[in-house]
């Protein structure tokens, strides 16, 4: 499942969090080359502030192999602030768009096509839940490629571009809608529920997580059986009541 890591909960994944900037060290910094702020070793930028929100996945042993971070985009960008050039037109004017959001820093450690299609699907829906329209994204010609190929239908936004470190990067937008969602759920034939965010009030928010997420495994079945997906999708994915079924 995707853990929904946000500012009210972030203190229950300080170690997959530690893990996560140091495997965006390893990465972008040692292995693409990408000048970034390192610190204690992780891989640490403007958009990892309060307003971030991390999608994680957690092995049974509770280490996180699989993160993007999404952020509102009206006040920092990478796209809009940092890389305005890589956009045909004014770039600032994307944020006329209140819906919009940006996402950065894709990992799936071992390449896991099941954890693939949950990022790909789970990011739209959750920002649905959010009130985006669209997401922006600045990846290397490669990985838009590999998005395209499996599913995203991203919109270019200008020109693919060389960027310092030596690699050329395209600027995207990804829509936020209820068709992506049922696009891409048919393309993969994924009617499983799969995201999860942990209420850090609850009295049992301090179990390990992979007991937490078997629960909300449970609870995704048991909603989900026998039940149409587009039916039960808007009340489950605003929250599983996990004091029901633990």
């Amino acid at each position: 499942m995707l853990h929904i890591c946000t500012h009210e909960n972030r203190d229950l994944y300080q170690a997959q969090l530690k893990l996560m900037h140091r495997q965006r060290n390893e990465l972008f910094v040692k292995g693409k080359g990408w000048a970034l702020p390192v610190r204690d070793g992780g891989e640490y930028d403007d958009g990892d502030d309060d307003r971030a929100v991390y999608l994680l996945s957690i092995d049974e042993g509770g280490s996180c192999f699989g993160s993007i971070r999404v952020r509102p985009a009206d006040d920092f960008s990478m796209v809009i602030d940092r890389m305005p050039h890589h956009v045909a037109g004014d770039a600032g004017a994307l944020r006329d768009d209140p819906g919009l959001w940006e996402m950065a820093r894709w990992i799936n450690i071992g390449g896991d096509p099941s954890s693939g299609q949950e990022v790909r699907i789970g990011l739209i829906e959750y920002l649905l839940r959010r009130g985006a329209t669209q997401c922006l994204a600045l990846p290397d010609v490669s990985m838009m490629a590999y998005g395209i190929r499996t599913g995203w239908r991203l919109r270019a936004l200008g020109a693919p571009l060389p960027y310092p470190e030596g690699g050329v990067a395209v600027a995207v937008s990804l829509p936020i809608t209820r068709e992506e969602v049922a696009y891409l759920r048919d393309l993969t034939e994924r009617r499983d529920l799969f995201l999860m965010e942990i209420d850090a009030t609850a009295p049992w928010a301090q179990l390990p997580l992979p007991v937490i997420e078997a629960a909300f495994k449970a609870a995704a079945v048991a909603t989900a059986d026998g039940a149409e997906l587009a039916a039960i999708a808007d009340q489950h994915l605003r929250h599983i009541n996990l004091g029901r079924v633990a």
